[in-house]
């Protein structure tokens, strides 16, 4: 009796120590893609899809599975804009995501939106590396980091998001701190707080993550997640899995960690899987429900038609398409110039609706007329990313030419110029050349539209006929 008790002890003794699993899904730059995509009979993303097939190929419930994204969960469809993130955050919540990185377009809507998304989200957005912009003191609409039960084990999640974030958010309250003072700091307080695993999700790109699993080998992280450029990747850095998950719920990673109480050892077996399915696609019934109510609404509210194209533009097309809009609409102006990064589609084949438009054009930009020297206008477009669209100038081998005109750019002249809201908020050159410009259009979409009713297209005269898509560089 004495030795059956003893074998009983021994049993439950070395199944006390054995290693305990922890299961993690992790997206990242969703960008509101909640709608996938149908092409050749292949359907590819989709927030609906993606909940089926985790549920059935990963055997996925939110109590034992720790679910993250990356960031970006905002700004993408035209269903996004119109609705400033509703049903990309409505649609998390019931996937049953844990916790989010910051990502660099949360704030896209607004800090008061970005505040009210954070109070209706079911799970945390964390970042360890943001500081208030203005004095530099401590940043505490996040937290730096969470701490989960996840099966018995404690596990803490560190946030980051990449170090360009006040160069890309227009107006941005944060400013960051390198990634590894970042580690260096936090990990010690997570271990002091009783976390056996500590993991990083960021919002940050892969390369840049795979130097800091370098820098960062003594910390002993065994995960971390990357997102930012929208790339599907993985490569394990010594003892350190640094992953990439991709894009717009088109694919994931699956982690699985291994901890072994004894002896704190973490095992790692991970796997990259692009979610791609012959149509018609299993769906999650509930969330397909609910985001079918929000197409609905968005088709009925911005679907009616306001113009037509036969084959659609592609990128170069648009970008002269819009920024020849803004001329149009503007005679005060001389010139418009555009950021590329503004313009996040092409308009597809087919009618036009503002649903297309807000598509395209995502961000709650205003367009502002500045008016600056000959010479800063001809600096300026020495740098190519400042003249993605550019109207009203012609390039005649290295002079630019006023296309009202037909004159090359004066040095001295002063010229009347439309940007928009956000290039003007990164560019202190722009700011300080023209400390109080004035508003052509409340939104930046405005001209587009009006044009588009001005000039109606249609199947006998498509849009494209009307548009130039050559190169103005």
């Amino acid at each position: 009796m004495r030795r059956f008790a003893l074998f009983v002890f021994a049993c439950c003794f070395a199944v006390r120590l054995a290693a305990v699993p922890v299961h993690i899904l992790a997206t990242g730059d969703m960008h509101d893609w909640v709608l996938p995509e149908v092409k050749d009979g292949q359907v590819s993303g989709g927030a609906a899809e993606m909940l089926a097939w985790w549920q059935r190929e990963e055997g996925y419930t939110p109590k034992k599975f720790l679910l993250i994204s990356c960031g970006d969960n905002f700004t993408g469809p035209a269903v996004s804009t119109a609705y400033k993130g509703q049903p990309m955050l409505e649609a998390m919540n019931l996937m049953g995501y844990d916790v989010s990185a910051l990502g660099n377009h949360e704030l896209d809507f607004g800090l008061p939106r970005f505040k009210e998304i954070l109070k209706a989200s079911h799970f945390p957005y964390v970042c360890a590396n943001i500081r208030n912009r203005a004095d530099d003191s401590p940043e505490t609409l996040l937290p730096p980091y969470v701490i989960n039960d996840e099966q018995g084990v404690k596990v803490g999640i560190i946030g980051l998001t990449t170090t360009e974030y006040v160069s890309l958010v227009a107006n941005s309250p944060f400013k960051t701190q390198a990634y590894l003072m970042t580690l260096r700091r936090v990990v010690p307080e997570l271990r002091a707080k009783g976390a056996q695993v500590i993991i990083v999700v960021a919002h940050a790109p892969h390369p840049e993550m795979v130097k800091l699993a370098e820098q960062a080998a003594a910390l002993h992280i065994p995960v971390i997640f990357g997102g930012h450029d929208h790339t599907l990747a993985a490569d394990q850095v010594g003892d350190t899995w640094v992953v990439n998950t991709g894009e717009y719920f088109r694919s994931y990673d699956r982690v699985d960690l291994d901890y072994n109480p004894a002896t704190q050892a973490v095992t790692v077996t991970q796997k990259l899987v692009k979610v791609v399915q012959p149509a018609p696609a299993r769906t999650d019934a509930t969330l397909h429900a609910l985001l079918a109510t929000w197409q609905a609404r968005n088709v009925r509210d911005f679907g009616t038609p306001i113009g037509y194209t036969a084959a659609g533009l592609p990128r170069r097309a648009v970008y002269n398409f819009i920024v020849d809009c803004w001329l149009a609409a503007d005679p005060k102006a001389d010139v418009a110039l555009s950021n590329s990064g503004g313009f996040r589609q092409d308009i597809p084949a087919g009618p036009i609706t503002r649903n297309t438009i807000m598509g395209v054009m995502p961000f709650d930009n205003t367009l502002l007329r500045l008016t600056l020297p000959g010479a800063q206008l001809r600096d300026y477009l020495a740098d190519p990313a400042h003249r993605a669209g550019m109207a009203g100038l012609r390039k005649d081998g290295d002079t630019y030419v006023l296309t009202k005109t037909g004159k090359p750019l004066n040095p001295m002249a002063a010229y009347r110029v439309l940007v928009n809201s956000y290039m003007y908020s990164q560019d202190k050159a722009l700011r300080d050349a023209d400390p109080n410009p004035t508003v052509a259009a409340l939104s930046w979409r405005d001209p587009v539209l009006a044009w588009l009713t001005a000039y109606p297209t249609g199947k006998t005269k498509p849009l494209e006929a009307l548009v130039d898509g050559a190169g103005r560089e």
